[in-house]
């Protein structure tokens, strides 16, 4: 992943389990160097918070080819996991949970983890060019807010595979905006240059949504050391075969692996099933 003008340790997947009022949420998370990288620049992130059934999944890619990227996506998930729990402590402490908090909370969560990277790049002239993509789900009953920036990527997955986001790079902007066609970008070699991610901006273009949870759905997180390597019929049949999710991460993972391992590979997996 490159930024405009243009590393192997493994951690362990875990998983987790969540009973909601109407659903049972099960999530795993996973993330692996791959078979190239020297280090793993990819983070994940999946955390119930104490006394609520407030859940937040992350996947935060640090902007590989640049001092500091594993800084980038740990500052990421750190600062967003903190802000969350504030929110939380907040909301028991009399605020109470309004019709837009959880929008209101991830957004909030992204832009002080943003603030964080750029105040660290400030002041350590090594992480000068740091960033990272995010996408996240925080996660309240029956409802989710998704938010991302960069490419990498949420899927929701009841009989077939559906994008949710949409990468935000060069040529996908382009092709957006209609100054390539469909043949010129998917024949480019300029994929991986990303048009926003965190830490680059002070205030940052946000894609940011509210989703209804549904039974019998999964949702996937994923940076683009899967999507790169795995096509989504392989990432249907994976989700297919494998009900436990833990099981389903790892599977995911093996198969970028398998194919070559390129990049850092990083998974999270929601499954949404009856109560």
């Amino acid at each position: 992943m490159h930024l405009p003008g243009d590393w192997p340790v493994s951690n362990p997947t875990v998983r987790k389990v969540m009973t909601s009022p109407v659903f049972h949420l099960h999530y795993a998370a996973g993330s692996d160097r791959g078979r190239v990288r020297e280090q793993n620049e990819d983070r994940v992130l999946s955390r119930k918070f104490d006394h609520s059934d407030v859940v937040l999944l992350v996947v935060a890619d640090g902007v590989g080819g640049y001092a500091g990227g594993e800084v980038a996506s740990q500052l990421c998930v750190d600062h967003m996991q903190q802000a969350v729990a504030k929110a939380v402590l907040q909301a028991h402490s009399g605020g109470g949970y309004g019709e837009y908090w959880l929008t209101q909370t991830l957004q909030q969560a992204v832009l002080e983890a943003n603030q964080q990277i750029i105040q660290a790049r400030q002041q350590q002239p090594a992480l000068a060019n740091m960033a990272t993509t995010v996408v996240a789900l925080l996660i309240k009953q029956q409802a989710a807010a998704l938010c991302h920036l960069g490419d990498s990527r949420c899927y929701c997955y009841t009989q077939q595979l559906q994008q949710l986001t949409t990468d935000h790079t060069m040529l996908q902007d382009m092709l957006g905006n209609g100054q390539i066609d469909q043949q010129t970008f998917e024949l480019s070699p300029m994929h991986h240059v990303i048009s926003r991610a965190l830490g680059l901006h002070a205030q940052p273009q946000l894609d940011l949504q509210l989703i209804e949870l549904q039974a019998n759905q999964r949702y996937l997180l994923c940076s683009d050391g899967l999507t790169d390597c795995v096509s989504d019929a392989q990432i249907e049949h994976a989700l297919e075969q494998h009900s436990d999710v833990e099981q389903c991460v790892d599977e995911l993972i093996k198969l970028a692996n398998d194919h070559g391992g390129p990049d850092n590979v990083s998974v999270v997996l929601l499954s949404v099933d009856d109560g």
